[in-house]
């Protein structure tokens, strides 16, 4: 009976997951905007609590704390894009120098292993082009069809204004939903909800503001043109969870093969890169976000596959955080917290935990 019971709990489970993810699919440009809003709400509320004590005015007090926020961001965004243009202007020279400096790359490769033929004509025309033109033409078509994604973050900022102002009504809302000697517990939930959630942003923002000085560092030491630009970029990438840091260092590699003469210095930059994934991916993640979120690599690896799925990029950024705002709920209801406990990180010691739950559920059954 009580197997019965625990196969009907993950049938439905499944099929509640299932259901879920196919409406979040078809219903992406609805969903996706408004999480991200939560979440952005979320993350400024703080701040305008604080500016609400000076400034009374909710709607003056809000607009204050987007400013207090996207000014800095905003200042980043104009010298990102001065320098995105300059480089974009020199895409046609650089297409052709990539090709030339590859060459010279594989041809090095093929001297070390002998037997490899990979500098044929017919490898480097149809391989390697294709490589090299397809990243140059995403960021150069990616400037060109930004409507969408203005008017996605239009719809965010709308979003998340609206949230702040009402956010005492829809708290309410949602905990007049349960029974009232529900509700300190679903206070409780919503209010680990809130602090993971401006835990995991804050400390993204931290590592992504680490990342990008190191990297621009060792940009500009190997002497790469624009090293700033391609280490923060590099930085901000790191927002996608475990190969973020390697694309970033892609770019200032096919970069500096395009526009340097010699072979050392795009050597150089996946030396480096490979040692900052390293660190990113083992202490520096790890120590300032991983403690935050409390999901183990192998859930953090299936909800980015499982977002990344039906949302792209959108849903592999998200990832984490909605990941861990589902564990928190998990763990509210008996039936789902041993769910809860194998998604958590320290699954290792997990062990006494199931054997502590189904001890009080034989208990429960006598």
């Amino acid at each position: 009976m009580y197997s019965d019971y625990t196969i009907k709990n993950i049938g439905h489970t499944i099929f509640i997951v299932i259901s879920l993810g196919y409406l979040s699919y078809i219903g992406m440009s609805i969903i996706l905007p408004f999480v991200y809003a939560m979440i952005f709400a979320i993350f400024l509320y703080p701040i305008n609590k604080k500016v609400s004590r000076i400034v009374k005015s909710r709607i003056i007090s809000i607009a204050i704390s987007y400013l207090i926020v996207l000014v800095p961001i905003a200042v980043v965004g104009i010298f990102f894009v001065a320098q995105l243009l300059d480089i974009i202007d020199k895409l046609p020279s650089i297409g052709e120098s990539l090709k030339k400096g590859s060459t010279e790359v594989m041809q090095l490769v093929e001297r070390l292993i002998p037997g490899l033929n990979i500098s044929s004509k017919k490898f480097l025309n149809d391989i390697v082009g294709t490589s090299i033109d397809g990243p140059l033409n995403v960021v150069g078509k990616g400037v060109m069809s930004s409507t969408s994604v203005i008017f996605s973050t239009f719809l965010v900022f709308i979003y998340s204004f609206l949230i702040l102002f009402y956010r005492k009504s829809i708290k309410s809302f949602i905990l007049f939903q349960f029974r009232k000697r529900f509700r300190p517990d679903i206070r409780d939930t919503l209010t680990k909800i809130k602090l993971v959630i401006q835990s995991y942003i804050g400390g993204l923002f931290l590592v992504i503001a680490i990342l990008s000085t190191v990297n621009s560092l060792g940009l500009w030491i190997i002497g790469i043109d624009y090293p700033i630009f391609w280490g923060t970029l590099a930085g901000f990438l790191a927002v996608i969870p475990y190969i973020g840091t390697g694309l970033g260092g892609l770019m200032p590699f096919l970069y500096s093969l395009a526009t340097t003469d010699t072979v050392w210095q795009p050597v150089a930059i996946i030396i480096f890169y490979s040692v900052v994934q390293t660190l990113e991916g083992n202490i520096i993640t790890p120590k300032i976000v991983g403690d935050k979120v409390n999901i183990n690599p192998l859930a953090a690896i299936l909800s980015l596959v499982f977002f990344g799925s039906i949302w792209g990029i959108g849903g592999v950024i998200l990832a984490l955080p909605l990941i861990s705002i589902a564990r928190i709920i998990m763990m509210q209801f008996e039936n789902t917290t041993p769910l809860a406990i194998l998604m958590s990180s320290d699954l290792d010691n997990g062990e006494d935990k199931f054997m502590q739950i189904a001890s009080e559920r034989s208990n429960n059954n006598k």
